[in-house]
């Protein structure tokens, strides 16, 4: 949804708590657009609980008396966080009962005193927030509840996985413990019967899933801090390492300025370049960082990851049909 119709259906809510008529045609005026279009609002906030009916004496529609929510007594500050948050959590990709988070964010929207939505109003006309790029999860509306209540009773499940690892589609029977969104997807974290292990599945990569009928005895013992470990993001690997890369004066602001890991540290050299320094379990997914940033990235320590970086390099210059020289090596 764009922040003009958020605007609008806010608009449009407060018009009614008014206790002023409103018609179709009114609002269509005021805002500048189609009568199919106000038609569309008022639905969106039928969907959202807030029944509009219809007088047909008056002409007019009317805020049904059930709907109106009692103030909220926030701050300016409060109300301009809040309104951001709730704003912000409507992406269409990241949850997958869109509908639903944006019938949420209208009624709480309207419960806020007129002025400070109107104030706040004004100030996020100017504010944005864009995502990186995720999956979509629009697919998910019904996959994550049945998660859910699995996770809650301790339902084992079984399901159809197209797995990346294995290179093939498997068939696991799961005992859920978590779900989690990292970076750019769902995934639920369980104990998985076939390889006798704790892992991680993308939930959007389920073909099929079903409900099982035995129960599990939850692992107490069981939190994604110690399963992720010293991950550079999820992927954990089986060996700890002291991990020193050197980034160049182009890009050592960029990489300064942004909290990548929690046990980073950083050093400004005296050319202006940047050491940065972080332990991880793991070289697989960081290397994978170290290359976007290209030539401007040297890898001072682990030997091993010096090498990964050099052999992925290699292989990418064979693929564009160039012959690297000898002398780059480990």
């Amino acid at each position: 949804m764009n922040t003009e119709r958020i605007r609008r259906i806010i608009r449009t809510m407060q018009l009614l708590q008014s206790g002023r008529p409103v018609d179709v045609d009114g609002l269509a005026e005021e805002f500048g657009v189609s009568r199919r279009t106000v038609y569309r609002d008022l639905d969106l906030l039928e969907l959202a609980g807030i029944p509009c009916k219809f007088d047909k004496k008056a002409n007019s529609y009317r805020l049904h008396h059930s709907a109106v929510l009692p103030p909220v007594l926030l701050t300016l500050e409060e109300g301009l966080a809040l309104m951001l948050l709730t704003r912000t959590a409507m992406s269409d990709q990241m949850l997958p009962d869109h509908k639903s988070a944006v019938a949420a964010a209208v009624k709480v929207e309207s419960s806020l005193p007129a002025a400070v939505r109107e104030h706040c109003g004004e100030i996020l006309k100017g504010v944005d927030v864009r995502w990186w790029p995720m999956s979509d999860a629009g697919d998910l509306k019904d996959v994550l509840p049945l998660l859910q209540r699995c996770i809650i009773e301790h339902r084992c499940l079984h399901m159809t996985y197209d797995s990346f690892k294995d290179g093939e589609r498997i068939e696991v029977t799961l005992r859920p413990y978590h779900l989690a969104f990292i970076r750019r997807g769902w995934y639920v974290i369980g104990y998985a019967e076939r390889f006798g292990e704790v892992r991680t599945f993308k939930v959007e990569r389920v073909e099929r899933i079903r409900q099982d009928d035995r129960r599990f005895t939850p692992d107490r013992g069981f939190s994604l801090e110690d399963y992720f470990g010293n991950a550079w993001q999820m992927i954990r690997g089986d060996r700890r390492y002291r991990v020193r890369v050197r980034f160049s004066p182009k890009v050592a602001g960029n990489v300064e300025e942004v909290l990548w890991h929690k046990t980073q540290a950083t050093e400004r050299l005296d050319d202006d370049s940047l050491l940065f320094e972080v332990e991880v379990d793991g070289i697989e997914e960081i290397s994978w960082w170290v290359l976007g940033y290209g030539d401007q990235a040297m890898v001072l320590d682990p030997p091993e990851l010096r090498t990964l970086v050099i052999e992925r390099a290699r292989r990418m210059l064979e693929g564009y049909g160039v012959v690297p020289p000898e002398a780059i090596s480990g």
